[in-house]
């Protein structure tokens, strides 16, 4: 598919939006009224076509906000007003389709049904509300953004990278990501740069730890699902994931796509062993360009893995940036 920046949502949005609105103006203005010769008015005829056409490119619109909640960069709040723009999107779609089917079935009347009016009425409100949900994920949570305009002198807050958990994930060797863009990164998940003693990074808790992270850059599910627990518990940013079947329909495709442009260095870690378990502690620096913005991030990583059978898993996993 060709590529579009962001991707293909605003196209779709931007159509049902307009015929939609337009639709529902000439059947408030015009659609109630009957020629005097019962002709069907060209005003109607107009109404009628926009509408249908205008649910279709909604359900395109609706089809493309799904996969684009998946693939652009948020956080937990991104992600709460991204659910909200999803729930008004469904509200707003199911009245205008509603709409359409009775104007079809009515299709050879030469005026439009009162309940067809109320509802593009209904229709237009909810798709108001979903606009401007829509310009608050943009405008006010930068989803989607590629890049901020460049000035002359300025700082770099906490706040203004939106870091994901992948933000304390490793970078591996240069290869193609699922997107078709080859990316590569100097350090690897089993690099430590300082204060991590070789017992620390040749523990089996330390080594289930970079098989997490390699899993998370090499975009590889089925190493991800064997390197954590299936009923995972996830912290980050005050958000709670509860299992790994969560994380994956929720963060980690974005977490995927973010970690293409990162590198990390590990500055230490330290492991806390107890027996069939252990603590993994990890602190590092992401550092990198995402989307056109700098990001230089100071990340914090805590692990409980156990050793399930053969094998360690991860099973509490704690992400922090700042």
């Amino acid at each position: 598919m060709i590529e579009i920046i962001p991707n293909w949502h605003p196209i779709w949005v931007h159509f049902a939006v307009a015929l939609l609105l337009t639709s529902a103006g000439l059947f408030l203005l015009r659609g109630w009224k009957t020629r005097q010769d019962k002709r069907q008015s060209q005003a109607l005829i107009v109404a009628r076509w926009t509408l249908w056409l205008g649910v279709i490119a909604a359900t395109g619109a609706l089809l493309t906000g799904f996969w684009a909640s998946g693939s652009v960069t948020h956080d937990d709040v991104g992600h709460a007003n991204m659910l909200v723009h999803r729930n008004w999107a469904f509200v707003a779609a199911a009245i205008f389709a509603l709409a359409a089917l009775v104007e079809y079935v009515k299709r050879n009347e030469t005026r439009a049904s009162i309940l067809s009016i109320a509802l593009v009425l209904a229709g237009s409100v909810t798709l108001a509300v979903t606009g401007l949900k829509g310009a608050e994920n943009v405008y006010v949570h930068g989803l989607g953004v590629q890049r901020l305009p460049q000035l002359s002198a300025h700082e770099h807050s906490a706040g203004e990278h939106h870091a994901m958990p992948s933000q304390e994930m490793e970078t591996v060797e240069s290869h193609e990501s699922e997107d078709g863009h080859s990316h590569s990164h100097a350090e690897t998940s089993s690099t430590i740069v300082s204060g991590a003693s070789v017992a620390d990074a040749d523990h089996a808790a330390s080594l289930a730890a970079d098989g997490l992270h390699d899993a998370i850059a090499m975009r590889d599910v089925n190493a991800l699902r064997s390197w954590v627990a299936p009923d995972v518990l996830i912290f980050e940013s005050g958000g709670v994931e509860s299992s790994l079947a969560e994380y994956e329909g929720h963060h980690m495709p974005a977490d995927m796509a973010f970690m293409k442009t990162m590198e990390r260095e590990v500055i230490s870690r330290k492991v806390f062993d107890a027996g069939d378990s252990a603590i993994v502690v990890t602190r590092s620096r992401v550092h990198g360009v995402h989307e056109g913005k700098a990001v230089d991030l100071s990340s914090t990583e805590t692990l409980v893995v156990k050793k399930m059978g053969d094998q360690w898993k991860v099973v509490h996993i704690h992400w922090s940036s700042s």
